[in-house]
């Protein structure tokens, strides 16, 4: 079975990424790089301080796709630990949508070289203050998997609404999450947003 490998890239943040979306503004630099020679929008969709070097020589951000062009599921995921991860993904979801700041926060990973809890709490305030967002999960699987860290592959449709005229923009894209077992509790390490090509 032949598959491709399949990276996204860190990019700007979630704020530069939702004024692209409502402004329709193409030019949004493209720091998204695909194997196989296609590219897209590659966009981190969150202000998420770089990760340690350690952890960026061994976690390979992306996702394997069959010859069908479908996501490759981990194997040999315990059914506890997909509950688990798969359980804080909602969440994750939900808690933004709601506009839970206080509930999202308590889902990432915050020490050293992680996500800075003040700029995030600070970047999600001002797009709520701009934005009405809505994320929706098309798909979700879990396409990596060790016993300490799980990437959560899926499709994601992103709405935008500007509440001072109305204005409606909905984006598709792919995400990979990154999950790290921290003291027995699976929290967000980092978040990769690849938005599809318009």
């Amino acid at each position: 079975m032949i598959s491709k490998r399949m990276r996204a890239a860190i990019g700007a943040g979630l704020l530069t990424l939702l004024l692209a979306a409502c402004s329709g503004d193409d030019t949004t630099e493209n720091t998204g790089s695909i194997d196989d020679g296609q590219s897209g929008q590659g966009l981190d969709t969150h202000t998420q301080s770089e990760a340690p070097e350690s952890a960026e020589e061994d976690s390979e951000i992306g996702f394997e796709m069959n010859s069908e062009g479908e996501v490759d599921e981990a194997e040999d995921v315990p059914p506890e630990a997909e509950e688990a991860i798969l359980s804080v993904f909602d969440e994750y979801i939900s808690t933004f949508n709601e506009k839970d700041i206080e509930g999202y926060l308590q889902l990432l990973r915050t020490d050293d070289g992680y996500f800075d809890e003040e700029e995030e709490r600070t970047a999600l305030e001002k797009v709520y203050e701009s934005f009405d967002v809505e994320r929706e999960v098309e798909l979700k699987t879990i396409s990596e998997y060790k016993e300490d860290e799980a990437h959560v592959y899926a499709d994601l449709i992103l709405t935008t609404t500007d509440p001072s005229n109305g204005a409606e923009v909905t984006r598709t894209g792919r995400q990979i999450t990154v999950f790290h077992l921290v003291e027995e509790e699976w929290k967000i390490a980092s978040i990769h947003f690849m938005a599809d090509p318009e």
